[in-house]
């Protein structure tokens, strides 16, 4: 049962002052605007991905162009890192996963949510096939894939199978940390795991290879209140930068619309911003399909009370915390609904 044991506390590293791991910063990139403003240093825990080109266009091309609002990219390898850089004062403005944000809190620091730049999730559960469903899953005690103890893609496991019934703790799934998706993919393939959490442009391509796995659930059809990621900001913080903060969403969320019923410039971010170009373009239109058809980028925000409170549960429920957050300690909608008076809602 030791192994099982995978949920640590993310707020253990976070939360502490310590600057040896900002080492982790994998990239700097300086962006410029004209307006003038002190610019938005901003902190993403990833490189550009198919699903978060959204993050990317509003703050590389809207911010500047039609904000007037000049900000700079760091990005780190985890939310962990990308948090310690807005408690060092290198950034203001962290972007990561719900779940993880909830330990930093738990831990004392007031880091609160702003926006959901992704509000459902492009992840499908891929299977060897021998493992043909859910209760599968437990019954032949399969090898589940994770990326880390608080990665999304173990969470969104979890929580699905909390809400099949199939599950009464986390620790009945047997999970065994083999990284990032690319990682799994491989490992998926080689026979070394049985499931795995992957992008489904990553699914596209792993059918082709080997057209025996199976798909059990798409996740994003699946959780309905799920929030992938938000953009977060410790309170005083929030207050100090406001003036940045707000044209920075209002500009996110003009990123989120316009990427609906536009595939040439959602091929264009892709492209532009993703390591490698991207999947080739079959594979690219119909990752298109899904993300819109999931609605993955939220028009006016995604940080409704019903979901923070869905993830604030299921960060408890999982272990995450060992307290249930109050929602209030955590969500701040006032810099988002300034950003929509200004863009407007639809």
């Amino acid at each position: 049962m030791e192994r099982r044991r995978f949920l640590t506390r993310a707020g253990q590293t976070a939360a502490g002052a310590g600057l040896a791991g900002l080492a982790g910063c994998t990239s700097i990139d300086r962006l410029t605007g004209g307006g003038g403003q002190e610019e938005l240093a901003l902190a993403f825990q990833a490189p550009a991905e198919t699903t978060d080109v959204n993050t990317w266009y509003g703050a590389r091309e809207i911010a500047p162009d039609e904000q007037g609002l000049e900000t700079t990219v760091k990005v780190f390898e985890g939310v962990d890192l990308a948090v310690q850089s807005v408690l060092a004062g290198e950034t203001s403005v962290a972007r990561g996963s719900v779940t993880a944000a909830a330990t930093v809190v738990e831990s004392g620091k007031p880091f609160e949510f702003l926006i959901a730049p992704l509000r459902s999730t492009d992840y499908v559960l891929v299977t060897r096939p021998e493992i043909d469903s859910l209760e599968a899953i437990v019954e032949e005690d399969a090898v589940i894939g994770m990326s880390a103890p608080t990665g999304l893609d173990a969470v969104q496991v979890a929580a699905l199978m909390f809400e099949t019934d199939l599950i009464d703790d986390v620790n009945e799934l047997n999970f065994q940390r083999v990284g990032y998706s690319s990682a799994r993919r491989g490992a998926l393939l080689q026979g070394d795991i049985d499931v795995s959490p992957q992008h489904y442009a990553q699914w596209l391509t792993m059918r082709e290879e080997e057209p025996s796995l199976n798909v059990l659930a798409e996740f994003g059809q699946e959780l309905d209140d799920w929030i992938q990621e938000t953009f977060m900001a410790p309170a005083e913080v929030v207050e100090r930068d406001r003036e940045r903060i707000v044209p920075f969403l209002a500009a996110q969320l003009e990123a989120n619309r316009r990427l609906y019923d536009d595939y040439e410039n959602y091929r264009r971010l892709v492209q532009t911003y993703v390591p490698g170009g991207g999947p080739e373009e079959a594979i690219l239109e119909q990752t298109y399909e899904f993300l819109t058809d999931i609605e993955i980028w939220p028009r006016n925000g995604g940080l409704s009370e019903a979901s923070v409170d869905y993830m604030l549960d299921l960060s408890d429920r999982v272990g995450l915390t060992d307290e249930r957050i109050p929602t209030g300690e955590a969500m701040n909608r006032g810099p988002l609904e300034e950003a929509l008076a200004e863009v407007g809602r639809v």
